[in-house]
């Protein structure tokens, strides 16, 4: 469980940072106040992302605090996902669905929710020898969350990516400053490095058929069944988009490598087009020097997006 200095960091302008401070403590009165019957007591915290503070119940309750005003409005659309998925994911594949949501109070100024907890693992804590299994899972849940047809899932509000987006421009701007300092630390970023500034920007528009992605599947938002291997649920639908079906193997690339790729790219459905292995390789090296150098600026886990990057940019594996 994390310390309370690392609940309550100072806050601050830059975009990753929370607008007030959070602690175990007045999490757990939040969540007292709101729902008495829930049992608050011996709270954890499970982590905070790019959005939430997240902490567990010792009854089994995941609840999600928005870090910042632009966050506390995502439930909603996150609940017409997962609402959406929950008809063509297998089964046994669980979403986080919102069953409870707490109000603004003077405790705490935004909304928040809260959904049972998935049993499992980070995919990345699973073992080698059940690596096959989770490929075939991971093949059959990409192939039916892109089987839903763009206009139903226009109906449910999911939009498609606006490359025009000024955010997510002021974004990539960050990363190539950002990825610049961290020259001289492998000769792999140094390679890197230097594509990415002789890439050629904006993005072009993806002109195929428009897809449902998740476009965060990163192995921590991919709960496995520690002893056989098989998918129990996918987390974090709140980047979902339109969009390019390759962006959703761009994760398996940097995380697995290029072997793991193609062994779930052997078991999805969809017939893919000429040009999508192109494509994730562009995403593949482009993402994890992006991912690099948020890690940096963030004081995150650099060796491992080290690694991540030498993923992308290995060989591409046979088809």
């Amino acid at each position: 469980m994390a310390d309370e200095e690392a609940l309550a960091p100072p806050t601050g302008s830059l975009p990753w940072e929370p607008d007030r401070p959070l602690t175990i403590d007045s999490a757990a009165a939040v969540i007292r106040a709101s729902f008495p019957a829930i049992e608050s007591a011996g709270l954890k915290h499970l982590g905070s992302g790019w959005e939430f503070d997240a902490f567990v119940t010792t009854d089994g309750w995941v609840f999600r605090f928005p870090r910042r005003a632009d966050c506390a409005n995502l439930f909603e659309s996150e609940r017409r996902v997962h609402q959406l998925v929950s008809t063509v994911l297998p089964a046994t594949i669980a979403v986080p669905h919102v069953d409870l949501t707490g109000q603004s109070s003077p405790g705490f100024p935004y909304r928040f929710a809260g959904h049972r907890f998935i049993t499992g693992v980070d995919a990345d804590a699973v073992d080698s020898c059940l690596m096959s299994t989770l490929a075939r899972d991971i093949a059959a849940a990409l192939g039916a969350i892109h089987s839903i047809p763009e206009t139903t899932a226009r109906d449910a509000g999911v939009l498609e990516c606006d490359l025009d987006d000024v955010g997510g421009n002021e974004w990539l701007d960050r990363g190539f400053a950002a990825a610049s300092e961290l020259r001289g630390r492998d000769p792999i970023v140094d390679q890197a490095v230097s594509w990415v500034r002789q890439t050629s920007l904006p993005l072009a528009r993806f002109d195929g058929k428009l897809r449902l992605i998740h476009q965060d599947l990163s192995p921590e938002h991919v709960i496995v069944d520690a002893a056989t291997g098989h998918v129990a649920g996918i987390l974090d639908w709140t980047d979902t988009i339109l969009g390019d079906p390759a962006r959703d193997f761009v994760f398996l690339v940097t995380w697995r490598g290029w072997e793991f790729a193609a062994e779930v790219l052997r078991s999805y459905p969809h017939a893919v087009d000429r040009d999508f292995r192109t494509r994730l390789r562009f995403m593949a090296r482009l993402l994890s020097v992006m991912w690099l150098a948020m890690a940096h600026v963030q004081h995150g886990n650099v060796a491992m997006h080290i690694e991540w990057v030498r993923n992308a940019f290995a060989p591409m594996a046979r088809r």
